[in-house]
């Protein structure tokens, strides 16, 4: 059971470290300073500006760079706003809404933006900042993702992390056994173990080790104190 519990845990584990390996090429780094603003904003993808994406509009298509749907923000910006976009959208859309309004921008350079600001508000705000006081270029925050960018390497390294980590691993620690607690005997923990004649550690008191270590650790701590006294 115990197995089990641990094998569903590192399977969730390593679904999100799969999603984060595919989207890890996004490019939202920090290039070299621009002069103007204006050099930044005309770099924006003309097929998305003017556009109103709607829920009719949605592609669920990692490699498709207009989709809105929440994959694509979670491909590009993680499960934090990601979690805000499906738990609270009223928050996420007056968002959006209000930086369409104040920037004058099409949605999809909002909702990205947003996107970025609920993974990292700090980060985000800086970089803001220096866009809009220094004339900064941050790059595009429509670029394509790295998985739209290499479709193909994309596919066959998707499906080689989840054959690794929800095939092979499982598999292979069944064969040795599973995984079992170094010391104790099954449901025990004891604070005072033995070694065998081959060198391992075992609990000599059965499956009520815990119990029974605990209170002769208590009886012990109680005759040191009463001895110093």
């Amino acid at each position: 059971m115990a197995f089990r519990r641990i094998s569903v845990m590192a399977m969730l584990l390593c679904a999100s470290s799969i999603l984060s390996c595919l989207a890890f090429s996004t490019h939202q780094s920090l290039p070299s300073p621009r002069t103007t603003t204006q050099q930044s904003s005309s770099r924006r993808r003309t097929s998305l500006s003017g556009t109103e994406t709607t829920k009719e509009n949605w592609t669920f298509n990692p490699f498709d760079v207009n989709d809105l749907s929440p994959l694509d923000t979670l491909l590009r910006r993680g499960v934090v706003p990601l979690g805000i976009r499906l738990l609270r959208p009223e928050k996420y859309e007056t968002a959006v809404q209000d930086y369409m309004r104040k920037e004058r921008c099409d949605r999809a350079t909002a909702q990205r933006n947003m996107d970025a600001f609920f993974n990292d508000p700090n980060g985000w705000v800086v970089s803001y900042g220096r866009k809009r006081d220094l004339g900064e270029d941050f790059g595009d925050i429509n670029a394509p993702t790295g998985v739209q960018k290499r479709p193909v390497f994309s596919f066959f390294w998707g499906t080689f992390c989840f054959w690794l980590f929800f095939s092979f691993f499982p598999t292979r620690i069944a064969e040795l056994g599973g995984i079992k607690p170094s010391v104790g005997t099954e449901g025990a923990v004891c604070l005072y173990q033995k070694r065998d004649s081959n060198g391992a550690l075992y609990c000599p008191d059965g499956p009520k080790a815990f119990e029974k270590s605990a209170m002769d650790y208590l009886d012990k701590q109680d005759g040191q104190g009463a001895m110093k006294k």
